[in-house]
């Protein structure tokens, strides 16, 4: 693996891994090559583990032909070019925005298990809406709006349900203290779990779909 080391004026020593093969080491000036060949020593366990998990989610990201296929709720359904008209033929950026509609048209999936857990847990709501955020699945505000991302579609509907029960808990906790974790366990015994399995799927968040 490669490291590139950068000397920089800080106090504490930064290791980060950039990609499978890369990794960089931020440290202090003064710091001897000795130090900086122990401490690579002493973190070559964790390189390895990192780097092997990375390279995991990669070809577990690659798995999926957002481009050719349409998923639902995990599974792979049909292809994409039975399911729009004319989709082979169609530019780069208009297959995105067709990909975008196919999986709006299917946005009522999502807000019956929304009415459903609402319906079961009493926490209430007052709309749903679809959101195409890059960094999270899913929101709730003071105005009782729930935003989820459509994205979340693909994903398998253990993962979609914790993510609703992750917000619907935010109409009576809106923060991430003990409370509100504790009031997503009742609902969602496993989250712990869910939340590891649902950082499987972070690259879909920036996906450009």
């Amino acid at each position: 693996m490669k490291i590139d080391l950068i000397r920089e004026r800080r106090k504490t020593i930064v290791l980060s891994l950039v990609d499978v093969d890369r990794a960089v080491l931020k440290v202090p000036k003064s710091l001897s090559d000795k130090r900086v060949s122990e401490f690579l020593d002493s973190k070559k366990k964790w390189l390895e583990s990192k780097s092997k998990k990375l390279k995991q989610n990669e070809l577990f990201s690659k798995s999926f032909e957002l481009k050719k296929f349409f998923y639902l709720f995990g599974n792979k359904v049909d292809s994409l070019d039975s399911l729009i008209f004319g989709f082979v033929d169609l530019s780069d950026k208009d297959k995105l925005a067709a990909i975008k509609r196919i999986y709006l048209s299917h946005f009522s999936n999502l807000e019956k298990i929304v009415q459903e857990l609402g319906a079961q847990t009493g926490y209430s709501y007052d709309k749903i809406k679809p959101t195409n955020s890059t960094r999270i699945w899913g929101s709730f505000n003071t105005a009782k709006v729930m935003k989820l991302n459509w994205k979340l579609l693909i994903l398998p509907e253990r993962l979609v349900r914790y993510v609703i029960c992750h917000e619907l808990c935010h109409g009576k906790h809106m923060n991430h203290k003990p409370q509100f974790w504790q009031a997503v366990a009742k609902i969602c015994p496993d989250y712990k779990a869910a939340r590891k399995e649902l950082n499987q799927y972070s690259f879909l968040l920036k996906n450009e779909l």
